[in-house]
């Protein structure tokens, strides 16, 4: 697959921190970008995912009653509150 090329504008810093790391790793900035794109992409994407899943399971009525929640996170909120107070 061909390589597609991209710019953008960066900060000086990073640019000389970007370096230091390549120098120190003996491997290019181009390396360290491609695994910093790679991984940032990753670690988001699971969002995206959750989101579109969440809005497939309410466009199929797959819900639950806002009070229900509200409940479940003051019990939650005062079991933790309990444990801390030696309750």
């Amino acid at each position: 697959m061909a390589a597609s090329v991209l710019s953008f504008r960066i900060e000086p810093e990073f640019v000389s921190r970007l370096d230091a790391l390549a120098a120190a790793t003996d491997r290019d900035r181009q390396y360290h970008l491609k695994r910093a794109v790679a991984r940032y992409l990753e670690d988001e994407s699971w969002h995206v995912k959750a989101i579109a899943e969440g809005i497939a399971e309410a466009e199929a009525g797959h819900l639950t009653d806002l009070e229900i929640i509200k409940r479940k996170w003051v019990a939650r909120a005062e079991a933790v509150s309990d444990t801390e107070s030696g309750k």
